[in-house]
């Protein structure tokens, strides 16, 4: 299993619950000291991807009828993304959007104007290299070769469950998980802003976060059956 079973401390509100999470994410992806920027990026969108499904509602994401992998298209995941404009745009999206989070969060730390990306280039990026069977568990990245991440989108976030709902237990409002999830990923950015060109590091956010919220997460069955068909390995 990719992900280490942890026991956290349980924090107490959203700003807390988000560092933790972070802290979190830290430890289990450090390796001989060092984090790869693209791979605690990759995690902390990918969880929030998948809060992004929980909170918009249209399905259960740990119990569905849908192949995990595949793409599901939702009004509500784009409006919690960035709005309910479609010609929307970094610096128009709502505050309380994802993209509003992340863009208020990493603009004052650091951060310019010129580091955002178009959001009309990840939404046409995304629907344009859907459908490959190579691409199964990731999402689709416009960002260079070498800065795509290691791990596997949708391992994470089904690995990630337990204790993302520990840590997040104080704020059990899907919506308010959401925003502690966005927070995690905005300490990532601001924390890794050194350590990878700052388009690129918001870019590949966006777009996994933006591609997991359109991805029919993994589930228990569809796991069990898995291990089942691999002769239980």
């Amino acid at each position: 299993m990719f992900w280490k079973k942890t026991k956290p401390r349980v924090p107490a509100d959203d700003e807390s619950c988000a560092n933790a999470l972070f802290h979190v994410l830290a430890g289990n992806l450090k390796r001989n000291g060092r984090i790869r920027a693209e791979d605690i990026i990759a995690a902390a969108a990918s969880i929030t991807g998948e809060l992004c499904i929980e909170a918009a509602g249209d399905f259960n994401p740990r119990k569905h009828q849908f192949v995990p992998g595949s793409r599901v298209f939702s009004d509500k995941v784009n409006e919690l993304f960035s709005g309910k404009s479609a010609d929307v745009g970094m610096e128009t999206a709502p505050a309380e959007s994802i993209v509003g989070i992340l863009r208020d969060r990493v603009l004052a730390a650091g951060y310019t104007k010129s580091d955002l990306p178009s959001l009309r280039s990840i939404f046409e990026h995304f629907a344009a290299n859907i459908g490959k069977p190579s691409d199964w568990g990731k999402v689709p990245l416009s960002v260079p070769e070498g800065n795509s991440p290691l791990v596997l989108p949708l391992q994470v976030a089904y690995e990630t469950r337990s204790t993302v709902d520990r840590l997040f237990q104080p704020i059990p409002n899907p919506q308010e998980k959401l925003r502690a999830a966005t927070l995690t990923l905005s300490q990532v950015l601001i924390a890794v802003q050194e350590a990878i060109d700052k388009k690129i590091a918001v870019l590949l956010a966006l777009e996994t976060v933006n591609g997991m919220a359109k991805t029919a997460p993994m589930t228990d069955e569809a796991m069990a059956i898995a291990k089942k068909k691999s002769g239980g390995q």
